[in-house]
């Protein structure tokens, strides 16, 4: 009888990463392609309307949709390509949308439904982290999945938090 080697981790290596974002990177390629021309546009579009905040706003955008690309490769996370466009859609909702075509002045709860989705990003980001900790061999304990949710929740909160603080500093 032969023995079946068993995966020490299922943490993701350096392989596993480059595999992974090689094979979503054609599907995510064309959504970041539009969304990313759209910004561009908006960017010319304010740079000739001498809107120089708006150009700053497009600027952020283009450094926010690379994140989730940050964090898969330097930190060794695996993101589902829904999690990507997610993400994707979410900084342009909230930056090119919300910001510049004034959509939290234009449509009733704009900024309730954008926090309510960032809740819920954060919350499956905090919980997949956590996840991915406690699959792993190297850990000796395991969490409950009552305890996972909990912390994933107080993840979300806290980064919810934190975002209040940052749009305080920046309305202030």
């Amino acid at each position: 009888m032969k023995k079946q080697k068993k995966k020490n981790s299922v943490l993701p290596g350096k392989e596993d990463v480059k595999r992974h974002v090689l094979l979503k990177s054609r599907v995510l390629m064309v959504l970041y392609l539009f969304l990313s021309s759209i910004v561009v546009f908006t960017l010319i579009r304010s740079l000739l309307r001498r809107e120089y905040a708006n150009v700053m706003m497009c600027l952020l955008t283009m450094a926010l949709f690379m994140i989730p690309a940050f964090v898969e490769k330097y930190f060794y996370v695996l993101l589902s390509s829904f999690f990507d466009s997610f993400v994707l859609f979410f900084f342009f909702s909230a930056e090119i949308l919300g910001e510049i075509n004034s959509y939290y002045e234009r449509v009733p709860h704009w900024d309730t439904v954008l926090h309510t989705v960032n809740g819920f990003l954060f919350a499956a980001f905090g919980f997949a982290l956590l996840d991915m900790i406690n699959r792993d061999s190297h850990i000796k304990f395991k969490l409950s999945p009552l305890y996972l949710a909990l912390v994933a929740f107080c993840f979300s909160m806290t980064i919810g938090v934190l975002w209040e603080f940052y749009e305080f500093g920046a309305d202030a």
